[in-house]
This record gives structure tokens, sequence and C-alpha cells, in this order.
């Protein structure tokens, strides 16, 4: 992600935050630019744990909250693993995500699929809907948890 990226997902969470009555604080300011640092996948409590390591305070409610907030302001998305818990992602990052995700160890495969990217295009058209994203998953068992 590129400063003027970063510069712009700024503008556009203060933004949000002023539409929706809510001030752009330190503390958010700092959750905020760790998650524009972020790489990929993360979860929440890896970003708590790296705020705590840098020695800046945060509750695990607040981490939370402002990760739901930059969601909402369309900065972040949710990703289901398949796990009890969310991961997050930049929008920016890797629109049109397709993944295969073992069961057993957990490996996340990305991969690119011409003809899935298609398909969606396709079902939208037919249905008379805009999609602004979407998320393909498969979950099973990878080469080496299969033969286990």
């Amino acid at each position: 992600m590129t400063l003027s990226d970063k510069a712009i997902a700024a503008d556009r969470f203060e933004q949000f935050l002023r539409r929706n009555g809510l001030k752009f604080t330190a503390e958010r300011d700092a959750i905020f630019r760790e998650v524009m640092s972020a790489e990929g996948l993360f979860e929440a409590e890896d970003l708590l744990a790296i705020l705590k390591k840098k020695g800046i305070k945060s509750s695990r409610a607040t981490v939370y909250r402002v990760l739901e907030l930059l969601c909402r302001a369309e900065i972040l998305r949710k990703v289901c693993l398949g796990e009890a818990h969310l991961h997050y992602q930049k929008n920016s990052d890797q629109p049109g995500s397709q993944r295969m995700i073992c069961l057993k160890c957990g490996d996340i495969r990305e991969f690119q699929a011409a003809g899935l990217e298609q398909m969606h295009r396709d079902l939208c058209q037919q249905h008379d809907f805009t999609m602004t994203d979407y998320c393909f998953q498969l979950f099973g068992y990878c080469r080496k948890c299969a033969g286990d």
C-alpha cells in the first residue's frame, strides 16, 4: 500500500467517523496506523499483541470496536477461515480472494482462477446484482494432512 493510498484511507476513516458523530482519537489513530502496516490477513489478537509490544495502550474491546469501524468504513473486510474467530484484511490488498484452507493444519493457499471471476460477473448480470467484492473458499485437507 502506497503512502498516498494510506492517506486516502485515513481521510476516508476520518470522514466516516465524523459522519457518525465519532472522534478520530489518538488511540483510534494508533490502531489505524498498525492496521495500515499489516500485510495480508491478520487477527485482532495479533494486532493487540503488536500494539502492546510497541508500548501503545489499548484494550481488547477498543481494538475490536475500531476494527468494526474500519470494516463499516470499507477500509477492512472480515475474512472467515472456518475458525471460531475472524481474520481481517485491507480491502486494497487483494480484491476477490480465492483460498483453499486445510481443516487440519490450517494451511491457506491463495489462488487465482479467471473462470471463477467470470462466473461471478455472469451471475451478477443474470440477477441484476452489483458485486463489490467476493470471497471464494474451499475447505478440505492438503496433501500432507489427507494422508494422515
